[in-house]
């Protein structure tokens, strides 16, 4: 991997595993479906007076690609985070790696090998301890919404390779420009209190929607997409690892969490399953081609 793809592979995670943890502050106050809208619609206005280049990806392409992408993975998500610990939902959100796999097996077609299968099931027995071994059992509908909309996330972004001529920025541009009112609508029939959570938002309330923002969506995003024009799903996904370490430290010195021995047994097995299903450790003769 040259230095471009691994700066690109490290700076989304990174993004992504800091402001993942400190959207659940954010969502205390704004309801979920209503905050994406608010940072895409910001992106997008950015983007009108930034990039003023035309799409060459088809239109419907490009609203399927932000359908499952941005308000669908979006929803569900966020919808799940101020339920959760953020150290639970950091965890259980990587099972978004094995999901690429999986998606990227039944919708391009990519080769699913044995050892994509193991690794996988292991990652599926990490997330059901971190679920079932805490004396205080996280919930488990806010668990299976981020475990579906990580499939849903990891469809996109498959589809994002396989569709989009776009550059990473251009991609971003589109996310915001068609998802923003998918967004609108969505928080409009869905959720109440919108006006209200804006006129009682604090100071403290915008700057970690700035940074979320910010960071978690407009950078993560460009480095994203960018590293996807150049690198294949399977390449990319392993990087996304690196948001469990970076989000649990966020977490425990931004929101004073601790993790339990479930937890750290949990993260063990996911990690060891995710590690697996990227041939990490694995002789190359069992490795996937």
């Amino acid at each position: 991997m040259n230095w471009k793809k691994l700066l690109l592979s490290i700076a989304a995670p990174l993004c992504w595993g800091t402001s993942f943890t400190l959207a659940k502050p954010v969502l205390a106050h704004f309801s979920p479906i209503f905050m994406m809208a608010m940072v895409y619609a910001a992106i997008a206005l950015i983007m009108f007076f930034t990039v003023r280049d035309d799409f060459k990806t088809h239109k419907w392409q490009l609203v399927v690609i932000s359908a499952l992408a941005v308000t669908l993975q979006g929803a569900l998500l966020f919808a799940a985070v101020p339920y959760l610990e953020a150290t639970t939902s950091n965890l259980v959100l990587q099972t978004q790696v094995p999901a690429a796999v999986v998606m990227g097996w039944l919708i391009a077609g990519e080769k699913l090998s044995a050892q994509k299968v193991v690794g996988t099931l292991i990652a599926v027995i990490g997330v059901m301890i971190v679920i079932g071994l805490p004396e205080q059992k996280p919930a488990f509908w806010p668990v299976v919404s981020v475990v579906v909309g990580g499939f849903i996330w990891a469809s996109g972004q498959v589809l994002a390779r396989m569709w989009s001529k776009e550059t990473g920025v251009m991609q971003l541009k589109a996310n915001a420009y068609f998802g923003v009112p998918q967004l609108i609508l969505a928080t409009a029939i869905l959720e109440q209190g919108q006006w209200q959570s804006v006129m009682s938002a604090t100071p403290m309330d915008w700057a970690l929607l700035l940074f979320v923002g910010f960071v978690g969506f407009y950078l993560a995003y460009i480095f994203w997409y960018s590293l996807l024009r150049i690198a294949r799903v399977d390449e990319a996904v392993p990087f996304i690892l690196l948001m469990t370490p970076i989000g649990i430290v966020t977490a425990v010195l931004f929101l004073g969490e601790r993790m339990s021995l479930a937890q750290i047994v949990g993260a063990v097995v996911l990690m060891f399953g995710l590690a697996v299903v990227n041939g990490v450790g694995v002789p190359k003769r069992f490795q996937a081609a």
